[in-house]
């Protein structure tokens, strides 16, 4: 089951109570009849993180290259 934080508090049709900032293992069938009461983002992304490398530190190769062969 997927969970869910639980953004406005209600009853569903099953006789569960669901408190609002509540996280909650929902089935997909509660979500799908009541997407207004639950905001979904328990999974993390599956993008790999970026690498940001700091280019302005040590120089540029080609540069240093040029200058060795003169």
């Amino acid at each position: 089951m997927p969970k869910a934080t639980c953004i406005q508090s209600f009853s569903s049709g099953d006789g569960i109570a669901y408190e609002s900032g509540v996280e909650y293992d929902v089935p997909a069938a509660t979500l799908k009849a009541n997407p207004d009461y639950f905001k979904q983002g328990g999974r993390g992304s599956n993008k790999m993180a970026g690498t940001d490398e700091d280019k302005s530190a040590g120089g540029d190769e080609e540069a240093v290259e040029a200058e060795a062969a003169e």
